[in-house]
């Protein structure tokens, strides 16, 4: 899991990222030594993709390679190929249809990255960052949808799409530390203002020399840490893990961390729905944990889970893990499905819902 702080990355000089626009290309924790040699991962192809299905309303089809990140036919143009961070300070900009290079921070209002496949930057960040990076106070309403962000270089420092205020869909999301983070700005206003539909996060990237964790990275598909107003709705979630080069092995077999992880960290949860996805693997796949706080009120409703959890010993698995029963509210509970029979889960050891306490 990656903590919620702010990436110091060089950035790309502003003349540049104008000049470049203007030819038509579109309108908190402490620093972390080097890890190992890393190399691109083995991902989904980079050929396009086709657009999800038409007609088809969110959640009511899952989520795969086939339906998310950059749509059939797009002809892709190289940007920032030396791979420098990307700092974009001008509101409105729009980056379509590129082959991007660097790690995006984003500071300004309105902008959208769409239909563009991301690598990320050449190197290990000095800090926890994502390859889209929203956790500055100067975002607004950031829209990133039909991308391919894969890693050409993994870390436990890059998550896929972090921060606050923006709204993520159908993008393909493979390789990176946590697929996409989301929770306010510390010391800011309560709101994260996160949208999160139809995107399909997998095959995570684990690290056993994670300073953070003595076990390797906590590697979660969706990671939620705080805020208000947070909408997570027909994903496809598939919670694995694969050792970066130069790790030692994921002491959990080839299952991540948590596939949608809600939990307050940073601050309280409100208006939190989680609803019509498809989400499987990890050590649990869906864990509801009120943390520091003294209550969490979170809907999780109408999911479908599967069966492949990691396996603690005897058959015993954490499909949807709730840490605290006295603490915790959890409307639409009942109502989550097994993807396979769409049985509804029940309390228990076989049933799909378990209560730490």
């Amino acid at each position: 899991m990656a903590r919620p702080t702010r990436s110091t990355g060089a950035a790309l000089a502003a003349a540049v990222l104008a000049a470049v626009l203007m030819a038509g290309c579109g309108q908190p924790a402490a620093q972390r030594p080097p890890g190992p040699p890393t190399t691109a991962v083995p991902a989904a192809p980079a050929v396009p993709q086709p657009a999800a299905p038409a007609g088809l309303a969110v959640g009511s089809y899952r989520p795969s390679a086939a339906s998310t990140g950059v749509p059939a036919g797009t002809v892709l143009k190289p940007f920032n190929s030396a791979g420098a961070d990307l700092v974009i300070t001008q509101d409105g900009t729009v980056l379509d249809g590129l082959e991007i290079y660097g790690d995006i921070k984003v500071r300004a209002k309105n902008v959208t990255i769409r239909n563009s496949r991301l690598h990320g930057g050449p190197g290990i960040p000095a800090s926890n960052t994502g390859i889209v990076d929203a956790t500055d106070a100067g975002v607004v309403n950031l829209q990133v949808q039909d991308n391919t962000i894969i890693p050409d270089r993994p870390s436990y420092y890059r998550d896929g799409i972090v921060g606050h205020d923006y709204t993520a869909r159908r993008n393909h999301i493979q390789g990176t530390n946590d697929g996409l983070g989301i929770f306010n700005r510390p010391g800011g206003p309560p709101g994260a203002n996160v949208t999160a539909e139809g995107n399909y996060i997998h095959s995570l990237t684990f690290w056993s020399n994670d300073p953070a964790h003595s076990d390797g990275t906590h590697n979660d598909g969706i990671q939620v840490q705080g805020g208000e107003n947070i909408r997570i709705v027909g994903n496809t979630i598939v919670a694995s893990a694969t050792p970066g080069r130069g790790s030692g092995p994921n002491p959990r077999g080839d299952h991540a961390g948590i596939g949608i992880m809600l939990q307050q960290n940073v601050g309280p949860l409100g208006n939190v729905v989680v609803e019509q996805n498809w989400v499987d693997d990890g050590q649990t796949s869906i864990n509801i944990d009120h943390g520091k706080y003294a209550t969490i009120t979170v809907t999780v409703a109408a999911n479908y889970l599967g069966r492949n959890q990691f396996d603690f010993g005897h058959g015993s698995k954490y499909p949807v893990r709730v840490i605290n029963r006295a603490a915790s509210s959890v409307p639409g509970l009942a109502t989550n499905r097994w993807a396979d029979s769409l049985a509804l889960l029940g309390e228990g050891t076989s049933g799909g819902i378990r209560f730490n306490g």
